[in-house]
């Protein structure tokens, strides 16, 4: 079995100096350095920096012709002090002797999933709505003009104002609306051209996808999995490209009207929790190209059995299962409300060959000693692991664990 070669897309990690001028005049001297690198990025006096706030500090060091223009620019910092909190903007300047600051990294992932700001920018105008004034037909991402990485980020902002965002919610969001939606072009069923072909149930089906994926990666990314949820997944073919979808759920997704859910019915789409749909779409989603072609044939070769635990399964479970399995995919780290059924973990690891790993949560800096403890295993793809009993008040912890093994984070039900 081949490893899989995961690529870690990390922001820059800078630390910030912060020392009273020499003539006491409340001016800040202000030296940035490379954590990794211990490189000097820039230097510059602050006039009257103790008396400014952070926002005060990101202002001058995103100004394009400002100290970090040339060496590190950005459109967004975020701070921290060591405990490692993320600080609010309107803290003062002059509480702090240092201060680590970190670029946002959704510009990476951006251009990871180029078409991200595309998809955002025709959904904002309902371009896939056929009844839509500005419905297009001839619409495709290919053919679609550019969109700047600062527009997109700017769209990626407006989909998810007014909900509740962690540190790493706006770069989940492009992670797994951008596998989505980019696995979603491969498929000729939301060929927009071809779908106004079909009967009237059916022309809608783009736009009613993706609008469900929006939804879907804006609620994994700003949330831990909880309820239970119906999803449209895609599965891929052996020959790695994507060939159909499944409807895994007891019900349908919310913006699929009686008409195309008739219709979609009769092309053999509908809700259900069968193994072999479940199973398909989980390691389609999990699968790498770079793994190549025999490692998804192996994979595939595994759906043909069922495991007599996922018949005793409940929909909530299947739907909690699923859930974690695309945080897994798009971004290494699902967090879980509550508990986890054990087996539903046991099945995914042993689906998708990953090594299964159970840890119970004693301290952030034990688990970080248990992490740095985990070897490879050439008979498995990675390491899966499971960390149970986590204290509410440790939430969204998961961006101190990345590295190349996936993690499942179950934190006590909040009071």
């Amino acid at each position: 079995m081949v490893p899989v070669q995961h690529i870690w897309i990390m922001a820059t990690v800078l630390a910030a100096s912060l020392l009273p001028s020499p003539l006491d005049n409340g001016d800040l001297s202000v030296t940035i350095t490379n954590s990794f690198s211990g490189q000097n990025v820039c230097g510059f006096l602050l006039p009257g920096g103790t008396c400014g706030t952070l926002a005060d500090l990101e202002k001058i060091l995103c100004n394009p012709h400002g100290p970090m223009s040339r060496s590190c620019p950005s459109s967004r910092l975020l701070f921290y002090s060591e405990a490692e909190p993320l600080m609010d903007l309107q803290l003062q300047l002059g509480d702090f002797d240092s201060l680590v600051i970190k670029h946002g990294d959704m510009g990476a992932w951006l251009h990871t999933f180029p078409d991200t700001g595309k998809f955002l920018e025709a959904m904002r105008i309902n371009k896939f709505y056929p009844r839509a004034p500005d419905f297009d037909r001839a619409w495709t991402a290919k053919s679609a003009p550019a969109v700047t990485a600062d527009r997109a980020e700017r769209l990626v902002h407006e989909v998810l104002s007014g909900s509740v965002l962690h540190e790493r919610g706006g770069v989940h969001f492009v992670r797994i609306f951008g596998k989505l939606t980019a696995l979603g072009e491969q498929w000729g069923m939301l060929n927009l051209a071809e779908l106004q072909c079909f009967d009237p149930g059916l022309k809608t089906f783009k736009h009613s996808v993706f609008q469900h994926w929006l939804e879907l990666a804006r609620g994994a990314a700003t949330s831990m999995v909880s309820a239970a949820t119906p999803m449209v997944l895609l599965k891929r073919a052996q020959s790695g490209f994507v060939d159909g979808g499944g409807l895994i759920g007891d019900a349908w997704p919310g913006g699929f009207d009686r008409h195309s859910q008739s219709s979609l019915q009769l092309n053999d789409l509908s809700p259900n929790l069968l193994w072999r749909n479940v199973s398909h779409s989980l390691l389609s989603l999990d699968w790498n190209p770079q793994e190549g072609l025999a490692s998804l044939r192996s994979l595939l070769n595994k759906i043909e059995e069922e495991p007599c635990e996922f018949a005793a399964l409940q929909y909530p479970e299947v739907s909690q299962m699923v859930q974690v399995q695309l945080r897994l995919s798009c971004c290494g780290v699902a967090e879980v409300e509550g508990s986890i059924n054990e087996a539903c973990v046991k099945i995914l690891a042993e689906l998708l060959d990953y090594k299964l790993k159970i840890l119970k949560f004693q301290s952030v800096l034990d688990l970080k000693t248990q992490m740095s403890d985990l070897r490879g295993d050439s008979n498995h793809r990675g390491t899966l692991v499971l960390v149970t009993d986590l204290p509410a008040s440790e939430g969204h912890i998961g961006h101190i664990f990345a590295g190349p093994h996936r993690m499942v984070l179950c934190y006590s039900a909040r009071e």
